[in-house]
């Protein structure tokens, strides 16, 4: 599109506008344009334009009533830029407004500022991605796709056969018209029969943003929070390409001045402080993972710094949930950031921990007296042996051991009745795919007779948030009673840790 060649552009404003191969309204279809797309115009004959498509690489005749028409210079560049700042949030229009933000970015004088353009389309295509993401798949239509077309990610420039039944024609169609302009989307086939296939968008618009300082502070707000979630990421993906990520998003959430851009509505710096939680969360875990304790506890202190300077009270209505999911990444990496116990009993039995294979620990039970080992169980998670409370029996002992970045389990070590032998059973946040969601479960106290087991259950699974202060036999780990308030059961009044009480997130 080079102003000196093409003079006259019109942009399709209706679904769908058909490109006939003669000035009928009868005559042959050349394609089927949809909002967004854009025609040079070369004439105009028997009440219909002459144009050009070159998307399809054909021309035709379209009716001028389903176009609007604008020469390619900077005078047109205004009147585009205000019809972008009126589609940005018109849901079902983003195709159209990005046609008229390309139109914009190409009619605007060398040197003008374009962020707020290119803000636009990142808003946009964002939205069409989720609104793609939100149709039910048809998944006979992606099995005729063939084997050798399938991958589970792909461009949407170029749309695969049968794509437009696998989300929606109309969809598709507008995903066609947006990638036309440039702007690229990932696709992620359906797990399931009849689930949904998920559309992403790579965010280099909001990069672009990002990149700009001189950018509105609001639009590089916005641009962080973008760059710092990928719905479309492989949850089995190497630990490098999340690690990556993860430096990646933080480095974008950082870059936020919260001092020097007062400016921003105090709902979107909650917003970037609870995405910035996450990331540090996540930083914890790994670093633990590589047995850099230090820095864990370093990030882990951040995560739940930036978690205390959220106010919650001006928040979004729309945000309750990602405060409540924040605070339940942050506290499944919280033993990070915590010290050892301070009980120093002299105790016949010893827990240690000790590494087996690469990335795999085992944690035994060892009687002091003698080293013989009278129980070991291994995983390839964190164990935070710093988390390890006993029971003033002697007779039960818990330790949390988290083998997701956002999942934390409780083992409970328990005397088998012989009196010599150890089980160890583990309790995980909720009955779910770890990979799905987050949780974390911790201990909060003991009964003086070990026989009873307070216990915190929390989990953020599919937008749904949960959590159970639970009393549990310790012999059998039957819930006997369970609330969603601590404050409902006698049982946290009379025996819950004052270390837990002044430590847990589960009382925020």
């Amino acid at each position: 599109m080079t102003p000196a060649v093409i003079l006259l552009v019109a942009l399709v404003a209706e679904d769908p506008a058909v490109l006939r191969n003669a000035p009928r309204d009868d005559a042959p279809a050349q394609a089927t344009l949809w909002r967004g797309d854009w025609v040079e115009v070369r004439g105009e004959t028997a009440g219909f334009l002459r144009v050009y498509d070159h998307r399809h690489e054909r021309p035709g005749y379209l009716r001028p009533s389903q176009v609007r028409q604008y020469p390619v210079d900077a005078a047109s560049a205004p009147e585009a830029a205000a019809i972008v700042r009126f589609l940005r949030d018109a849901s079902g229009f983003e195709s159209l407004g990005i046609g008229y933000a390309a139109l914009a970015l190409r009619a605007s004088p060398a040197g003008a500022d374009q962020t707020e353009l290119l803000a636009a389309v990142g808003t946009m295509a964002e939205r069409l991605a989720r609104r793609a993401s939100a149709r039910k798949s048809d998944a006979g239509a992606w099995t005729q796709l063939g084997s050798a077309q399938r991958s589970p990610s792909r461009e949407a420039a170029g749309i695969l056969p049968g794509f437009q039944r696998l989300i929606d024609a109309t969809l598709a169609a507008h995903l066609e018209v947006a990638a036309s302009y440039g702007v690229s989307f990932k696709l992620v086939e359906p797990t399931t029969p009849g689930g949904r296939a998920l559309v992403c968008y790579d965010g280099e618009a909001w990069a672009q943003v990002l990149a700009t300082p001189n950018a509105a502070p609001v639009e590089r707000a916005r641009a962080a929070l973008s760059l710092s979630v990928d719905p479309c990421a492989d949850p089995a993906a190497p630990p490098a390409v999340a690690r990556a990520f993860n430096d990646r998003r933080l480095q974008a959430l950082t870059s936020i001045d919260f001092v020097a851009e007062r400016a921003m509505p105090t709902a979107l710096v909650g917003r970037v402080r609870l995405r910035r939680a996450e990331a540090y969360a996540w930083r914890a875990f790994d670093q633990a993972r590589q047995g850099q304790l230090d820095a864990a506890a370093r990030a882990e202190g951040s995560a739940v710094r930036e978690l205390a300077l959220t106010d919650r009270g001006v928040l979004a209505p729309e945000d309750g949930a990602l405060y409540e999911e924040a605070a339940v990444r942050v506290a499944a990496s919280r033993w990070a950031g915590e010290p050892a116990s301070a009980d120093t009993r002299p105790r016949p039995l010893a827990v240690a921990v000790a590494a087996r294979g690469p990335g795999e620990s085992c944690v035994r039970i060892l009687e002091r007296a003698t080293g013989a080992m009278l129980g070991e169980r291994c995983t390839f998670g964190v164990v935070w042996a710093n988390a390890l409370r006993w029971a003033p029996s002697g007779t039960v002992a818990t330790l949390a051991v988290q083998p997701l970045p956002a999942w934390t389990e409780l083992w409970v070590l328990r005397r088998g009745s012989d009196g010599k032998s150890w089980t160890f059973d583990a309790l995980t946040p909720a009955v779910t795919d770890p990979d799905r969601g987050a949780g974390y479960v911790e201990a909060a106290g003991t009964s003086p007779d070990g026989g009873k087991l307070l216990v915190v259950r929390e989990a953020h699974v599919g937008g749904r948030a949960s959590r159970r202060f639970q009393v549990l036999s310790a012999p059998t780990l039957a819930v006997d009673k369970w609330a969603d308030d601590a404050g409902k059961l006698l049982a946290f009044k009379r025996w819950s840790s004052p270390a837990w009480r002044a430590s847990t997130l589960a009382l925020r």
